[in-house]
């Protein structure tokens, strides 16, 4: 995937970003020496200086180690993730994630949702039960537009019923790629009317406090998300390979 990069102030930047989308769509695996900075520059367009910027940049942040005189390689962020790399992955918005990634991503997901609708339906009071509604009226009134945020306004909705801190944060964390992940589940017709009936019946089971049902519920609609998304993302990896040339970096 060789694309030229804008001429300006954000050469570094946008040399860095593209570095890190290769690595966290699983395209530049950990060991994957990068070319001589030289050649990058050449081949990007940029300065020796700025590329060397951009490697340090990389490093601090976790995604490769530089070797004195050997070169740059690719490292498993997952094994040292620094708090920058886990702020970059926060904000990752591509369709084109890594596989493992997406799925380890998605298992813990439904984690934290589960153990947050277990908590909701302990914990839930009356000023809880009316905002959960509130969000639960939302998805029947909005149009298609608006509907990807009123989902991502329930789910979180309920890690903040829940009563714990933590679960709340670590979800509202990953809102740039949940938001995103929620529009292309919901972007499908089949999807969405398979799935949007149940969020009434869990909102009932949750304001009602019947956890095995709720669990049942929201297992049903985040397992449904995930085996779609998983399907949609590898035929959405396949059709980029099948068109990409041959780039850069790998």
């Amino acid at each position: 995937m060789k694309k030229m990069l804008q001429k300006g102030s954000g050469l570094k930047s946008s040399f860095v970003d593209r570095l890190i989308a290769e690595i966290l769509s699983g395209k530049l695996k950990p060991g994957y020496r990068l070319p001589p900075e030289r050649k990058l520059a050449e081949e990007l367009g940029l300065s020796r200086g700025s590329v060397n910027q951009g490697i340090l940049d990389l490093e601090r942040m976790g995604f490769v180690r530089v070797v004195p005189r050997q070169g740059a390689f690719v490292v498993d962020f997952a094994k040292n993730c620094t708090p920058e790399a886990l702020s970059v992955i926060m904000r990752y918005d591509s369709a084109l994630i890594d596989p493992a990634l997406f799925r380890d991503m998605m298992d813990m997901r439904i984690l934290i949702e589960r153990e947050c609708t277990r908590l909701a339906c302990e914990h839930i009071a009356e000023v809880s039960a009316a905002s959960l509604r509130q969000c639960s009226d939302a998805l029947l009134s909005v149009n298609e537009k608006k509907l990807p945020d009123a989902l991502y306004a329930y789910h979180r909705c309920i890690t903040q019923i829940s009563g714990n801190r933590a679960y709340a944060i670590i979800f509202q964390s990953f809102e740039t790629l949940l938001r995103n992940l929620i529009q292309l589940h919901y972007a499908s017709r089949d999807e969405a009317e398979k799935s949007l009936p149940l969020y009434p019946r869990l909102t009932d089971a949750i304001c009602s406090g019947q956890s095995e049902e709720a669990d049942e519920l929201i297992l049903r609609i985040l397992g449904s998300a995930s085996r779609y998304l998983n399907d949609y993302l590898s035929q959405k990896r396949q059709q980029a390979a099948d068109t990409e040339k041959p780039g850069t970096f790998a």
